[in-house]
């Protein structure tokens, strides 16, 4: 309650200081067009106006301004009109017969009540409910909302002078989606609630008459009259203001940057992917969360993201709950998913939560749209490389909706026609599917059905990332979730979860050698998570959750008679990893808050399987194998178990300043073996064993947040630094793929990562987007017993996806309300390579000397992009909205190298680089929804 007040007072307080300190304007017009005083006032007072065109096109303005006050200038221009204007910070807002109240009633009662004592209801005053109507002349009709009375509990329940608990659903009517973030208030200062993901309210207030308010920017206010005898249920819908501006719709997250308790963490809808151009004209989620902060991918087309220093790998990506193991179409120029069909993204880099564990660097939770229960709805696009679809059907009117979406390429041609591509003379298709179906049981118990399906295949001739012809990859997800409203102060969550990954592919070249190869991983999980409001000041959250993990680490055959390939089969792998979890939101005042958490998480290693033995005091090689120990099916072969604390506080430095510290301790049990500095399609996973240790990761975030210009510039500053145990790396020259004996080839070793970001966004008027700057430094040292299992003498020495500097910047500009301009700048420093450094001989071989593993770079990155978006049908009132998207990729043409590789021709060494983009790449899309 002081906290509704004191922002209240704040915003009467600048409402007032405003109104003594606003602008002058002069000027003078003579049957002068509307808009040409409007451009005028926004030139000379550096004000920006909101209107749509068509209410000015016919008016015209005569009169004179001589250094008039702006409110006053405003009333004279808008005099015999039928506009009407809203002052706010620095814009103008014009409404056409339509007053913007400029003290929202909930100010005007807060502070009327803030200082009034309530007095405890009259026992007789209190009986009187049981017997009359408390609201005089009120309808009785059911459908007039505003006006019904709703008896709310049990009469035969009321006790007099008593307080009872509220609860419910806020639900946008149109859709009948959850509306989050929701004011609920009682307008005599009693007390008030803000709805969650899911809608859910609750308000705890004394029996007896009382009227709602709930409020929430870009809808309509909804009132209700209710009279409480007991703990009850009263769900709200809302109704879309299709007067309301884009503008207001976009500072509904006003202050979220300040007030969010952890470090690290980013939220991106899939309206922020719309306006970012990225490669081949596909609008992407997950591309765009590469222009953040602490966030970067090692080249261009390189799957898999590298988080504050952390490797590929040890990014955990959740679709609806489901992992993901490989995240990219396309040798990395697409995500998986067809941003249509999604909700938005959670990015947890720091301040992780305690119900989320098996990662040592980030956490990506993805979420698909809810389909709307009223109505059909179809949106999807068409480009040159792929056409896309997304419908949502509702099953059952108001309760059971269906989300079906798919995506297919036809981008062969793309390949064909880019100049200077290396992938030039290849063939690359591939398709996705989503389907998500959402019921609502009854008040209490939801259910959601999510399931998707995905498939790669290509055909590459002979390069230096891959030495096979025919390559074919899938992703398969589904997950199903019970969510369940235990009381008013209680909800859990049932989800049962299973992904896989799995690829094949042949190598034909030669027919004496041809062969096929694969690899599979499959998991199953299911998690129980419980939410529980123990007083006002604490949120305690806690659950269980359990993963099997079932691994076929690969298998080869020969193709055809003349094949002389060997057979080969891997034992397969089986694991069990568990966690238990429990954490509390603890606000102490208004200004200081933690978010305390443990986590508790198990792994085993099961059987069936193998494990070798070796000479004691001797590497872990062939030479040195002395034997072998069978397990059986079932047998725990290898457990690893410890605690994972998470700490997070915040403290308010006042209404636009925070400090924010967290503390992340994590444990890794499953490791992608990979041959390069990223993610790619051979990577193989596999489990910790015998030999293989847990990765472990303890991370510390600082940071301090502002915002500026009345909230519109959001700022941040965020240091971190990491230590790292048990990091996985390879000898030189090692070959994991069908290798039975990782611990043969596999080194590990400590590691750290340390780094700064800084981060500018502004959301509001014409010009909005972001600028981000990284200083990143990640290294390693493995340091084993024996020369071969030492590189760099020893020390540490920088990872091969370590890049101190990154930049993006993002802008967007709308021209009009129907034409955008968007423009993308990334630069990064190049990653760490080793080159040869000489060239001797031996034996009568020429042999090449290498420097120490990744003493030198690579040439930097830089790439800008342009794009432009028409809209068509933009009124909100049309059934059919269109827009044709430009996008130019890679603007000026810089041949950014990917990699850099040697080869040794007749005693002389020749060094290639090899880039994947080297010119500009222009693709156009046709974007429609109805």
């Amino acid at each position: 309650m002081r906290k509704i007040i004191a922002i209240s007072l704040l915003v009467l307080s600048l409402n007032g200081f405003a109104q003594q300190n606003q602008p002058t304007f002069s000027g003078t017009y003579e049957s002068a067009p509307f808009e040409k005083v409007v451009l005028d006032m926004e030139a000379s007072l550096a004000y920006t106006f909101f209107y749509k065109k068509e209410w000015i096109d016919s008016l015209q303005f005569t009169g004179v301004f001589s250094q008039t006050p702006l409110e006053t200038a405003l009333n004279k221009l808008v005099e015999n009109t039928s506009l009407r204007f809203y002052l706010e910070g620095q814009k103008v807002y014009l409404t056409n017969g339509i007053t913007i109240i400029t003290t929202p009633e909930i100010v005007s009662n807060v502070l009327a009540q803030a200082n009034k004592r309530k007095e405890e209801p009259k026992a007789d005053e209190a009986k009187e409910l049981l017997f009359t109507k408390e609201f005089k002349g009120e309808t009785q009709n059911s459908k007039d909302l505003e006006n019904y009375v709703f008896e709310v509990g049990s009469r035969a329940q009321f006790k007099a002078g008593s307080n009872s608990t509220l609860v419910g659903y806020i639900k946008d009517n149109s859709t009948g989606e959850p509306v989050e973030g929701a004011l609920v208030y009682t307008p005599d200062g009693n007390k008030g609630s803000i709805s969650g993901k899911d809608g859910f309210y609750s308000l705890n207030i004394p029996n007896g008459k009382h009227e709602l308010q709930v409020q929430f920017t870009g809808m309509k206010r909804a009132r209700r009259n209710i009279i409480l005898f007991s703990d009850g249920q009263l769900n709200i819908g809302m109704d879309v203001d299709v007067i309301a501006l884009n503008e207001v719709i976009v500072e509904a997250n006003r202050g979220a940057n300040i007030e969010r308790l952890t470090t690290g963490v980013e939220r991106l809808n899939v309206e922020q992917s719309r306006t970012v151009p990225v490669v081949l004209g596909e609008k992407d989620i997950l591309k765009v969360a590469t222009t953040f902060a602490g966030i970067q991918t090692v080249g261009e087309g390189a799957a898999g993201f590298n988080v504050r220093g952390g490797k590929s790998d040890q990014n955990l990506f959740l679709f609806e709950g489901a992992t993901v193991y490989n995240a990219s179409h396309f040798m990395g120029f697409f995500s998986v998913f067809n941003s249509d069909a999604l909700q938005g993204m959670d990015i947890f880099k720091s301040g992780i939560p305690a119900s989320r564990g098996g990662r040592l660097s980030s956490v990506f939770e993805i979420a698909a749209k809810t389909a709307n229960k009223e109505k059909l709805v179809v949106e999807g696009g068409v480009s040159p490389i792929t056409s896309r679809v997304t419908a949502e059907i509702p099953i059952i009117e108001g309760k059971s909706s269906l989300l079906a979406s798919g995506r297919v390429t036809y981008s062969d041609w793309i390949l064909q026609s880019v100049a200077h591509s290396d992938f030039k003379g290849n063939k690359v298709s591939f398709s996705d599917f989503i389907v998500k179906y959402d019921h609502e049981i009854n008040q209490e118990n939801k259910l959601s059905l999510s399931a998707y399906l995905s498939k790669d295949d290509f055909r590459l001739s002979s390069d230096t990332l891959f030495s096979f012809s025919d390559f074919s990859y899938i992703n398969e997800m589904a997950s199903a979730k019970w969510l369940h409203r235990v009381n008013e102060t209680m909800d859990a969550s049932l989800i049962a979860t299973y992904s896989k990954y799995e690829y094949d592919f042949e190598s034909t070249q030669l027919v004496k050698n041809a062969f096929g190869q694969d690899f599979g991983i499959k998991e199953y999980g299911a998690r129980l998570d419980i939410n529980k409001d123990l007083q006002a000041a604490h949120q305690l959250n806690f659950g269980l959750e359990a993963k099997r993990y079932d691994i076929n680490p690969g298998s080869k055959s020969p193709i055809g008679e003349e094949s002389i390939a060997a057979a080969v089969q891997l034992s397969p792998e089986q694991g069990i990893e568990g966690g238990l979890y429990v954490s509390d939101k603890h606000e102490i005042n208004e200004k200081l808050s933690f978010n305390y958490g443990l986590r508790y998480s198990f792994f085993t290693y099961l059987g069936p399987g193998v494990t070798s033995l070796y000479l004691e005091n001797a590497p872990k090689n062939a030479d040195t194998q002395t034997g072998q120990i069978i397990h059986g099916k079932g047998d725990f072969i290898k457990t690893y178990q410890g605690p994972e604390l998470r700490l997070a506080a915040r403290y308010m430095l006042g209404d636009s300043r925070s400090v924010k510290l967290s503390y992340d301790k994590s444990r890794q049990y499953l490791h992608a073996l990979s041959n390069s500095s990223s993610l790619s399609p051979t990577d193989i996973w596999r489990l910790s064993n015998s030999y293989i240790k847990p990765q472990t990761g303890d991370q510390i975030s600082l940071g301090y947040y502002e915002d500026f210009l009345n909230s519109e510039l959001e700022t941040s500053l965020e240091l971190y630094a990491k230590k790292l145990d048990n990091l996985l790396d390879f000898k030189t020259g090692a070959d994991f793929l069908l290798n039975d004996r990782i611990e043969s080839i596999a080194l590990q070793g400590p590691g750290k990562s340390y780094g700064l970001e800084l981060s500018l966004k502004k959301s509001t008027g014409r010009l909005n987007g972001w600028f981000n700057y990284s200083y990143a430094r990640t290294f390693i040292k493995l340091d084993g017993e024996f020369d071969e299992e030492t590189v760099n003498n020893g020390k540490f020495f920088p990872t091969n996806y370590d890049k101190p500097h990154t930049i993006n910047l993002v802008s967007n500009y709308e021209i009009t309300s129907r034409f955008t301009v968007s423009y993308n700048l990334a630069y990064s420093t190049g990653r760490p390579i080793t080159f040869p450094t000489g060239l001797y001989k031996l034996n009568g071989v020429e042999i090449l000397n290498y420097s120490n593993r990744n003493e030198y770079r690579i040439p930097d990155y830089f790439r800008m992009d342009l794009g432009f978006t028409l809209k068509w049908g933009h009124r909100i009132t049309k059934g059919a909205h269109s827009f044709w998207s430009v996008s130019i990729y890679n603007l000026v043409g810089r041949k950014n190298p990917f990699s850099l590789y040697f080869d040794l021709e007749d005693g002389v060494v020749k060094g290639y680089k090899l880039s994947v983009f080297g010119s500009p790449i222009p693709t156009i899309s046709y974007n429609f929804k109805f």
